[in-house]
């Protein structure tokens, strides 16, 4: 094969230019037989599939050459006569000396046989092979001069109801509202299954696209000749440019001054607002009717009726028979739920046509609320007793408004409602309030928004649950500022970094102030009706909008200024303590201690916090709830009054730690916090030496060896570690007097919280229950032997690192999974070492001493393994251990 050139081909533009690289390969092979060795790097490789012209390459090899492939060719295609099919074509002319000329009309896509075999998705929902149309109703959000109207596209579709079969398609992040009537695939191809719908494909019904061009390039299944299209075009491209033979290629060239001289090649009807440089004057339609440019309103659904009809009334095809569309109708329904592509976010390019619609239908006030109140959002462990806190206060305060707690599904258990009620607080169930009032999301901070629009009230405080007044606030709703506009806002400290982008999303500047803090909201429903509900529906997009704005805050501040509502804004600064933000009222009085950075918990680890007011007096909240509620711990440990006795005569811990060599400096300041601890010996260590395999799974096998290890020895209680940790100096006194361990209660406790879930606390054993499908990460485990033994005999049947195994096999067992509170390590280094997130413990404490128990407590902490192995696993002889604590395994 001497003097055969190797090629790489680059290119990483859209699909349908995929599509014509195709032709170019197919092209460049057919003109110079046997001189040209190709393969490809682009964005589509399946396109590439089964292509006869490629063969793998390497790119460091040095006879190969590598093309960054373009089409310049285009930039000409309003004055010379040629097709896009030329494109690469000229430009590999151009790039390697060579004269290549076009074989065929169309790209070079290949199916295999077994591929044809195939059933098509529409047989799926069908039953049966009938002939239909894919239709493409929509286009890229950020290129809509090409879309034509979803009304157009459906008296289309109906027109033809019960003759042709129309299949919708469209991917994910693309503009395709759902149509009536057709097979909904939207979302359910990828590109391979794309190819294959357009083989089983009678015809085609699209703007100019990649599905336009794959109708050009896919042979036929049901034709004997070209597969029939009709692509609604306009005016944006040039009609000899894009156009294929037996295409119906409806365009406006000609007629209108802005497409006169050939396609006007702009991208977009009206700005966008999306930061992007297509929305500067000279990408935007120069004629544009309502939402679409002139040219594609031009063209009527009776000219696409028409076009399609000629194809049917010429002979070319024929309509369904009565079975089949009966069939047809099987399969419009059976995929009609297609709520996964419908609840897709917003993106940047659509929020602010999206914003318009909204604010277009947003309703007026029905007066259906009255009274004044306040609202809580409060639910789960946390929450709860930080919302007990602030409503015990408030009721000492002498605040007698009504107030509602609104909560999620599961967060409130009887005995809390119950608890609630001696406050005369109303919970609000907010999973049952979605079944009269639909909501697209709803969270934690959305829960704001969505509890604010359907409470009860007409006037409302909304307040944090971790926000603790000082004062009985009810004499906001008398302030003048509340009574002339209706709602009081505070000020946060500063802005979020990426907050403007949505403010020029949404046409506005960003104001020059700060931004609003939501831990308190004083509204009046009747007067900011419509803002509230603008301020929701951001809320429900949340998973688009928080991306920009920090949590619901913001979502207010940018309703009201969009509508151009007044409001009254609070003009004092927040007053920082740790943790807490300390907010005013108009005269510069604080009247409310916002605890966002630590909120209330049931253990009462709560730091003291200088000049925090009414602390004793929320402190004692927390005790007389404690001495009233369990936190759920009867929902998790069932018969705990059932517990075996203490038997602390026998209690035995062992200490082990998993390394690696390339960790070998914080694995010296873990062994030196360990040794500053009141453990005593220091950990067995086990340092990995492998040279193969990821990572995760030589540390996943380093943990299973450790384990193996260690069940020779004598424990009940084996103290695992990570090497990148400092230790609470107590660590030994803090286990030796922990109740929940004398009882032999857990197999499995962490004692390390990178935020963890709770799903109970048990205050007086410091412990908390976990939720087991939130666990993660190992730094420091404690296990039972019975957990450990359960977990080497079954490592192999859960899959994943050491930390899904151990948390795993732990739930099998059935009995909760705990941890400390405080955390008695905490993570150190600045990232993760394998790659996942970096997490740190936000409760760790270095100097927190357990209370001793009643009597004394004998234990023994053991850091010797020097037993054989038993069966099952192989025999590992293990040496003597060096100074520093350390063996290395072969």
């Amino acid at each position: 094969m001497t003097g055969v050139r190797k090629l790489i081909l680059k290119n990483h533009l859209s699909p349908g230019d995929i599509v014509m690289l195709t032709a170019a390969v197919r092209d460049l092979h057919r003109n110079y037989p046997g001189e040209f060795i190709t393969d490809v790097r682009t964005s589509c490789p399946d396109l590439w599939q089964h292509n006869p012209f490629l063969t793998p390459l390497d790119e460091q090899d040095e006879s190969v050459e590598i093309l960054e492939c373009s089409y310049p060719l285009i930039d000409h295609s309003n004055q010379l006569p040629y097709h896009c099919i030329h494109g690469f074509i000229h430009f590999l002319n151009k790039s390697l000396g060579l004269s290549i000329s076009p074989t065929a009309f169309g790209g070079d896509i290949h199916l295999t046989s077994q591929e044809k075999e195939w059933y098509s998705q529409v047989h799926e929902f069908t039953g049966c092979d009938i002939p239909f149309w894919i239709i493409a109703a929509g286009g890229k959000f950020d290129v809509t001069i090409k879309w034509w109207s979803t009304q157009r596209w459906q008296q289309v579709v109906d027109h033809f109801a019960g003759r042709i079969q129309f299949v919708q398609i469209g991917e994910f992040h693309h503009h395709h509202p759902k149509l009536r009537g057709v097979i909904d695939l939207r979302g359910r191809t990828n590109l391979r299954e794309l190819v294959r719908l357009v083989y089983h494909s009678q015809g085609v019904l699209s703007p100019v696209t990649a599905l336009m061009h794959l109708a050009a390039a896919v042979e036929t299944k049901w034709t004997c000749g070209p597969r029939p299209a009709v692509i609604v075009a306009g005016g944006r491209e040039p009609a000899h440019w894009e156009a294929y033979p037996n295409h119906q290629f409806l365009h406006t060239l000609g007629a209108l001054t802005c497409c006169r001289n050939g396609g006007c090649w702009r991208d977009r009807v009206l700005p966008l607002h999306d930061g992007d440089e297509r929305d500067s004057p000279q990408n935007l339609c120069l004629q544009p009717v309502q939402d679409l440019p002139r040219c594609m309103e031009m063209i009527t659904p009776g000219l696409v009726i028409h076009s399609i009809e000629q194809f049917y009334s010429g002979g070319a095809l024929d309509y369904l028979t009565p079975a089949q569309a009966l069939a047809a109708a099987s399969g419009v329904e059976k995929s009609s739920f297609n709520i996964h592509y419908d609840n897709q976010p917003l993106n940047i390019h659509n929020s602010r046509a999206a914003l318009d619609q909204q604010i277009s239908i947003l309703s007026s006030y029905g007066g259906e609320h009255k009274g004044r109140g306040i609202v809580i959002c409060g639910g789960g462990l946390t929450y709860f007793t930080s919302a007990w806190v602030s409503i015990s206060i408030l009721r000492k305060l002498g605040c007698q408004l009504p107030i509602e707690l609104w909560h999620l599904a599961d967060e409130l258990s009887p005995r809390m409602r119950s608890l609630m009620k001696t406050l005369n607080v109303r919970c609000v169930d907010a999973g049952e309030v979605r079944k009269r009032h639909p909501v697209r999301r709803l969270g934690g901070w959305e829960l704001k928004a969505y509890a604010l629009v359907h409470s009860s009230f007409r006037e409302i405080l909304l307040l944090d649950a971790d926000n603790v007044p000082v004062d009985d606030p009810s004499y906001l709703f008398s302030t003048p500022e509340f009574l002339e506009t209706g709602a009081i806002f505070w000020p946060d400290f500063d802005k979020f970094r990426r907050t403007h982008l949505i403010w020029e999303n949404f046409g506005m500047t960003q104001p020059a102030g700060p931004e609003f803090e939501s831990g308190q909201i004083v509204i009046d429903k009747e007067k900011c009706w419509k803002p509230l509900l603008l301020a929701l529906w951001i809320n429900e997009h949340s998973d688009f909008f928080y991306r920009y704005i920090h949590g619901d805050k913001e979502t207010f501040h940018l309703a009201f200024r969009k509508l151009g509502l007044p409001f009254s804004f609070i003009p004092h600064p927040i007053h920082a303590l740790w943790g807490t933000m300390c907010q005013h009222d108009f005269s510069g009085k604080r009247i409310f201690q916002h605890r966002n950075g630590d909120k209330w918990n049931l253990f009462l680890l709560n730091q003291q916090i200088d000049d925090f007011l009414l602390e004793q007096e929320c402190r004692k909240a927390v005790i007389e709830l404690r001495e009233l509620w369990d936190g759920n711990l009867s929902c998790y440990e069932k018969n705990t009054n059932d517990s075996p006795k203490e038997d602390r005569s026998h209690l035995i811990f062992l200490a082990g730690m998993i390394s690696c060599p390339v960790r070998s400096e914080l694995r010296v300041q873990t062994l030196a916090s360990f040794a500053e601890t009141d453990w005593g010996n220091p950990p067995w260590l086990s340092i990995d030496s492998a040279d193969q395999g990821t990572p995760q799974s030589r540390q996943t096998h380093n943990c299973f060896e450790l384990l193996s290890a260690s069940i020779q020895n004598e424990w009940d209680y084996f103290l695992f570690l990570e090497d990148d940790l400092v230790f609470n100096k107590y660590l030994r006194w803090n286990l030796q007097n922990w109740k929940l361990l004398n009882e032999r209660r857990p197999d499995f406790i962490t004692l390390y919280n990178p935020t963890l879930k709770d799903l109970a606390w048990d205050a007086p054993n410091y412990a908390a229950v976990l939720d087991p499908s939130r666990v993660y990460g190992s730094q420091a485990l404690l296990l039972s032997r019975r957990l450990v033994e359960y977990s080497l005999l079954n490592w192999d049947s859960v899959i994943g690192m050491q930390d899904m195994k151990l948390r795993s096999f732990a739930e099998r067992l059935g009995k909760p999974l705990y941890r400390s509170c405080p955390s008695l390590v905490q993570h150190i280094g600045t990232k993760s070492a394998w790659g996942g997130r970096f997490h740190q413990a936000s409760d760790f404490s270095g100097d927190w001493k357990r209370a001793v128990i009643a009597e004394a407590s004998l234990i023994s902490v053991r850091g010797e393994m020097n037993c054989p192995l038993l069966e099952p696993f192989p025999i590992v002889a293990l040496p003597s251990r060096d100074a520093t604590g350390c063996y290395n395994k072969r």
